[in-house]
């Protein structure tokens, strides 16, 4: 079966429209999604491509669903990839929701929410 140039041609104009209208998905998370950690001192989120500090939020509530105060976000330093948010007071055990609002640089508008646990 031969396949002709132009289907070819097609599929890989196909392809690649697909990769350039990508949207910032979550790729790791630090605390890690569902896992059980001691106290973190920040959340990192790392995103499939760089995120527009301004417009991307990030809320973190606790156990009952109280709110825990986050300090300012910034991106790594060189990598508009990865999101840090300081956590501005030290987290009791229980578990945490995290709740992220991210626009990338192609401004792209992409969110999500995971769940992870402080251990006693």
């Amino acid at each position: 079966m031969r396949i002709s140039p132009k289907i070819l041609l097609s599929i890989a104009f196909a392809l690649a429209a697909t990769q350039a209208f990508a949207h910032a998905q979550l790729e790791k998370a630090t605390p890690p999604v569902g896992g059980t950690v001691s106290p973190p001192s920040e959340i990192r989120l790392e995103f499939s491509e760089g995120v527009e500090l301004r417009f991307t939020k990030v809320t973190l509530s606790g156990p009952g669903g109280a709110a825990a105060p986050l300090g300012a976000a910034r991106t790594e330093s060189g990598n508009q990839a990865v999101l840090i948010v300081p956590i501005s007071k030290p987290l009791s055990a229980g578990v945490y929701t995290v709740r992220w609002q991210a626009v990338s640089v192609d401004t792209h508008h992409t969110q999500g929410t995971f769940e992870f646990t402080v251990k006693p």
